[in-house]
């Protein structure tokens, strides 16, 4: 090994690609190839008795640009390899966690309808003429200008006015970049397209999969030849702003920032200057009064000028005259000459804000103060009380008075923000009057809001007896309204970014407990709703933050569940075994269940049905001896589908219809669980042969899954349905039922239902007479299976091609599949094995049959069967 002097270190990366840039600078001083670093890397995990073996490109891609998430081991590993120094070592590792912090922060992103009109327009006249009048060649449209000078303002109009004009009739997305935010880092571009593509109808799982090129070229594809709008406010750089754009002609794109954006050369660019006279003239008259103004021009002129003639100031300044009928325009602009003097201010924002903030009552300027401390972006009331601790009633009151003070902006629907050189103001404020402890106080009183808050929206939007958070005696009052599923998702959806943010933020300020409690409470939705690069994020904040092991073996668990949605079957299995060794090291028998029946869920997954049974058995024990009847239904769901596995049917049966017993109890008007559980039954009497019997559980259970709106259940009952109507000749029923299932799939990212659901619907569009579409499905239901690495899926995929091209009469092609198909069907001692090999015989026999009629050379073309999967 070299010495260490001298060699590259990781401090001062703030991102991950500089993170990946700063260990591709260590290679480089190392002189090591990268298949050198593989062959080292290997042994060295070896050497540790490390399961998790990488491969070489996973290595290569550890060490690649544009890198938006690095494997925190991995990188330790490559640096230990190269260093031979664990001093040096933990300096990567450490690294990573700052920069595993920032990404997250970075991360957390909303993506929004465009802002309310404002109304009343002041100004910008020819500005306005010239953006207009660009619209017509489609495009990118850049406004810039310095802070206060009304960009977001005028970007805003200008929207509604294209929309007046017919541009964006299809799509309107907006969003706040982040660019210049004195307290969070901007928003990451992949963060921004993620929540595009959500609003575009793609799963949370397929967007995971992607990096940010692969997310901005579907963007670009879904857009293609729609009417669009999006206003990308306050953007930090080219680099930020460049994945976000559309080259399609039918997408107009409005980005305010502060900076000349050079690198962007195609754009139209409107720079923004302070006001005229004249238009500081009209904003003052236009909120104020015109006869006030008309009263005393000269002094309107004074104040316009203290104001530096920028609309930000201007306006705060002229609702402040409103505000004070009693005072005369001489007044206020001694006021503001005296407030100068006094504070030294010379720029025109600043004193126009100082003093509008001086005017204020003390519980408004106390609430302004306040809100600066809130880890999010934007707040309604409830948030608002929570940090002054005091009632929704009298934050509303406030937050009207700073409004009419243009000191916090009001954005429609309850929710209120702060201008970027406001909160500037309110946080210095905040640091300079309020002590320390005030501020914590207020931060905790916001912690126990969103905590209450998320638990009572948790207990309705998944009402389970085991999943109740407590009733939050006291606080019902302070609470928003989340007494069904469908306004506890909406609430949770709107709150999203800024849960995951305070959990972040709690975690810097000594909370610990908060960012647990919210992991756990938040899991189900995230899981659900298919949010799980926050999920991820939030999880693995928690496994840091944990303060026991049994509350990190709970975090582990919930982080395991993130890694199997998104197919990292490694991470995932590791997470459960790491939160089984916690569970049984503090005897909590609950959590060793939990371990025990996820760690089945890995060997299920695999293909080991055997382990998964024992491990299943074994937690089932424990549950029953616990009586925790819940856990007894999964677990008993789960035996029943590695026993189906297994060819075991009868006993799968028995398995699903005890779990559905259990699940009937846990809910007066039926629960998700009994929703699963009936479809769970219905293939086990399906692959009895017990048609009648399946087809009446799949009913029952996509009613229940539609009464409850949940979308899995329907997918999965509707795909029971379509292969009961293909074994019973109705094929256009069948392939209906396949096609509405795979929309709902899509729709929740659930990506183990998806594969399955194509692999049948691939069948029945074979035996609709469509092997072309046929094709399709079994192609992607391959691509997505090995991304997986759901071996059983894999092999059914196979087999779908096999008949396919067999079809086609490719008998060589079509041994192949199935050859690749009866080669995992046996590997997993499945019973499919045996039909997978008749299908291979019938088609190798047929192929040769056909080269000897090729050989014979007489041009007779004879009936060749057809192998059917």
């Amino acid at each position: 090994m070299l010495a260490t002097e001298g060699a590259p270190g990781p401090i001062g990366a703030r991102t991950v690609d500089e993170l990946s840039a700063r260990l591709r600078a260590l290679q480089a001083w190392s002189g090591v190839s990268y298949r050198e670093i593989h062959r080292r890397v290997v042994r060295s995990r070896q050497e540790r008795n490390v399961a998790e073996i990488p491969a070489y490109n996973t290595v290569y891609r550890c060490l690649s640009p544009g890198r938006c998430r690095l494997d925190v081991e991995l990188v330790v590993d490559i640096a230990r390899v190269l260093l031979d120094d664990e001093a040096r070592v933990a300096e990567w590792r450490q690294a990573h966690q700052v920069v595993s912090g920032l990404a997250a922060d970075a991360s957390v992103v909303s993506v929004e309808a465009l802002p309310d009109d404002p109304g009343a327009f002041t100004g910008r006249a020819a500005e306005l003429t010239a953006a207009l009048d660009s619209s017509t060649a489609r495009g990118l449209l850049l406004v810039e200008g310095m802070p206060g000078v009304g960009k977001t303002t005028l970007a805003a109009h200008l929207a509604h006015r294209l929309i007046e004009r017919g541009h964006g009739g299809e799509i309107q997305f907006a969003v706040n970049l982040r660019g210049h935010d004195p307290d969070r880092l901007p928003a990451d571009p992949g963060a921004v397209l993620d929540g595009f593509l959500r609003r575009l109808g793609v799963s949370g799982s397929r967007i995971h999969g992607l990096d940010v090129c692969g997310r901005s070229a579907l963007f670009r594809r879904l857009i293609a030849g729609k009417q669009a709008l999006i206003l990308l406010d306050n953007a930090a750089s080219e680099e930020q702003v460049e994945p976000l754009l559309s080259s399609g002609p039918d997408c107009f794109t409005v980005v305010t920032s502060r900076r000349h954006l050079a690198g962007l050369p195609e754009a139209r660019r409107l720079r923004l200057g302070v006001f005229s006279l004249a238009e500081s003239l009209a904003l003052l008259a236009r909120t104020a009064g015109r006869a006030v103004v008309d009263a005393d021009p000269g002094t309107a002129r004074r104040i316009a000028e203290l104001a530096g003639h920028l609309p930000l100031a201007l306006a705060v300044l002229a609702s402040r005259i409103k505000a004070t009928p009693g005072w005369s325009l001489r007044d206020h602009l001694e006021r503001l000459v005296e407030h100068r003097a006094r504070l030294r201010l010379d720029d025109g924002v600043a004193l126009a804000l100082s003093s509008s903030y001086e005017a204020m009552g003390p519980d408004s300027r106390r609430l302004l103060r306040l809100l600066s401390v809130h880890p999010g972006r934007d707040f309604d009331q409830r948030a608002a009380a929570a940090l002054a601790g005091v009632e929704p009633d009298e934050a509303a009151r406030l937050l009207s008075e700073l409004v009419r003070a243009s000191l916090v902006q009001d954005r429609g629907q309850g929710r209120y923000d702060l201008h970027d050189l406001i909160r500037v103001l309110a946080s210095d404020r905040a640091q300079d009057e309020e002590a320390p402890a005030v501020r914590r106080t207020a931060l905790d009183g916001l912690f126990g809001y969103y905590r209450s808050a998320v638990a009572s929206a948790a207990t309705s939007y998944a009402p389970h007896d085991w999943l109740r958070w407590g009733d939050a005696v006291g606080m019902a009052e302070k609470l928003p309204a989340a007494t069904d599923p469908a306004t506890a998702r909406a609430w949770l959806d709107r709150e999203r970014p800024n849960l995951v943010a305070t959990a972040l933020a709690a975690a810097d300020h000594g909370r610990p407990g908060y960012v647990t409690d919210m992991s756990m409470m938040l899991h189900y939705y995230l899981d659900t709703a298919g949010f799980f690069c926050e999920a991820e994020t939030l999880h693995r904040e928690a496994v840091r933050c944990a303060i026991d092991d049994d509350t990190r073996s709970r975090a582990y668990n919930v982080l395991g569940c993130v890694y199997w949605r998104l197919g990292c079957y490694a991470n995932g299995r590791d997470a459960y075994e790491r939160a089984l060794d916690l569970a049984r090291g503090v005897g909590n028998q609950k959590g060793v269940g939990s371990g025990l029946s996820n760690v089945a869920l890995g060997h299920y997954r695999l293909g080991r049905y055997r382990d998964a049974i024992e491990h299943h058995l074994g937690a089932l024990s424990i549950f029953v001896a616990i009586d925790n009847k819940p856990r007894q239904s999964t677990t008993l769901a789960g035996l029943g589908w590695s026993s189906l596995r297994l060819g075991r049917y009868s006993e799968a049966l028995e398995y699903f219809l005890r779990s559905l017993e259990i699940t009937r109890g846990l809910g007066d008007n039926g629960t998700f669980e009994e929703a699963y559980a009936l479809a769970n039954a219905g293939a086990a009497y399906e692959l009895l042969g017990r048609r009648a019997d399946a087809r009446t559980h799949y009913e029952a259970s996509l009613a229940l899954s539609r009464q409850l709106g949940y979308p899995g259940g329907q997918s999965d009952a509707l795909n029971g349905l379509g292969r009961l109507y293909l074994a019973d000749g109705r094929v256009g029923w069948a392939v209906r039922c396949h096609r509405e299932a795979l929309e709902l799939c899509d729709g929740i990212g659930n990506r183990p239902l998806t594969i399955e659901v194509r692999n049948d619907l691939g069948k029945a569009l074979r035996q609709a007479g469509r092997p072309d579409l046929a094709l399709e499905q079994f192609e992607l239901a391959l691509d997505e299976a090995k991304a997986l690495d759901d071996r059983f899926e894999l092999a059914r995929a196979h087999a779908g091609l096999g008949a396919v091209r067999a079809q086609e009469c490719a008998f060589e092609v079509a041994a192949q599949c199935w050859q690749r198909a009866f080669d995992l069907f046996e590997a997993l001692d499945a019973p499919e094995a045996v039909d997978a090999r008749k299908a291979l015989d019938a088609v190798e026999t047929t192929a040769e049959l056909k080269g000897a009629e090729l050989n014979d050379g007489s041009g007779r073309r004879e009936s060749l069967p057809t192998a059917a999967p």
